[in-house]
């Protein structure tokens, strides 16, 4: 649900203050007509009101404040802090015209009002990118723990996969039925299955890794896997050498596996391909998990291709905000997933 702005509450109410604080000390005073009160109160309340609205509008086309350094922060607040004090000016003079000559006003008169002008100008911008810096500081810090949360609970994810009594039954018996057929084989596979587990452990606290490291310990995950499908499965792993040097979360391809295995390989009697290809072109980092099967169209991508693939998103999202995407689609008899990565 979106939240409720109050902006433009608050926006009327305080130069409609504004204004009548000014009306009020110059009808009451007695040092001005009636007619010069109600002009100022116009200019003050609605001419404070155009331009502030106008920055407003500006800055969230154009958010570069929230960028900048300190130093140049405030300096670029004082310059458009003049500026929004000249068309206050200016928007004061265009509605005094009609009566400058019966109440002698001319424009040079009121620039000796651009001090007060520019002090409440410079007060409104510092409230308004102040409010909007803390909401920021504290929007980047719920995004920081919510990436951290995903993180944890993706890797979380692949290491329940590789615990789970089918994986881990599955991969043990193999490997205790190869020691009498094989002992030297049945070696290696015992050691790539506590290398999946070492690299579980060892990256859980990391963000990024190398594709030279996940496609690693990928190879030695369909090794293991291969113990249990035996014909049923086949893989590839393609990848070029710049795209090896580039990183990516952890255990994401892994996932991408995963999910292929359990809603394609495991599902036919016949089994399938499984094809992992990670390319670096152009700026933009591409990996795609081809696998035989077919896509289930249903209402949600969790409930369609599982909740595994609805984490590697939400990942993406967080740690490539705006730079990253997961695709998904089917070219029989394969489902192919795509995540693209701009660098």
């Amino acid at each position: 649900m979106k939240q409720k702005s109050w902006f433009w509450v608050l926006q009327v109410l305080v130069w409609l203050i504004i204004g009548l604080i000014n009306f009020s000390v110059q009808y009451f005073a007695g040092h001005f007509s009636a007619t010069i009160s109600w002009l100022n109160f116009t200019g003050m309340a609605l001419g404070g009101f155009i331009v502030t609205s106008a920055y407003r509008f500006f800055l969230k086309r154009q958010p570069f404040y929230l960028k900048l350094k300190p130093g140049r922060f405030i300096l670029t607040l004082l310059a458009t802090g003049m500026l929004q004090s000249f068309l206050w000016i200016g928007f004061i003079y265009l509605i005094t015209l009609p009566f400058a000559a019966k109440l002698n006003i001319n424009f040079l008169q009121l620039l000796f009002n651009l001090a007060p002008l520019l002090t409440i100008v410079l007060a409104w911008d510092f409230v308004y990118l102040s409010y909007h810096l803390i909401r920021r500081y504290h929007t980047n810090e719920v995004e920081k723990w919510k990436l951290e949360v995903e993180v944890q609970k993706a890797q979380l994810g692949a290491l329940k996969s590789q615990i789970n009594p089918h994986f881990l039954f599955n991969a043990l018996n193999n490997i205790r039925a190869l020691i009498l057929e094989d002992p030297t084989l049945a070696r290696e596979m015992l050691i790539k299955f506590a290398d999946i587990f070492r690299h579980s452990l060892h990256y859980s606290g990391e963000k990024l890794i190398t594709v030279a490291e996940e496609l690693d310990i990928l190879t030695r995950y369909f090794d293991i896997l291969k113990l249990q499908y035996e014909d049923k499965l086949h893989y590839t792993i393609v990848s070029d050498d710049e795209a090896l040097k580039k990183n990516i979360p952890p255990m994401i391809l892994q996932l991408l596996v995963e999910n292929a295995i359990k809603h394609g390989i495991a599902l036919t009697k016949e089994g399938g391909m499984v094809a992992v290809e990670v390319r670096s072109k152009k700026g933009e980092l591409l990996l795609r998990v081809k696998n035989s099967g077919t896509l289930q169209v249903k209402n949600t991508l969790e409930d369609s291709l599982g909740i595994g693939l609805n984490n590697v998103s939400e990942r993406l999202s967080l740690i490539y905000p705006g730079k990253a995407k997961l695709m998904i689609s089917e070219e029989p008899p394969f489902v192919i997933v795509n995540i693209l990565i701009k660098e």
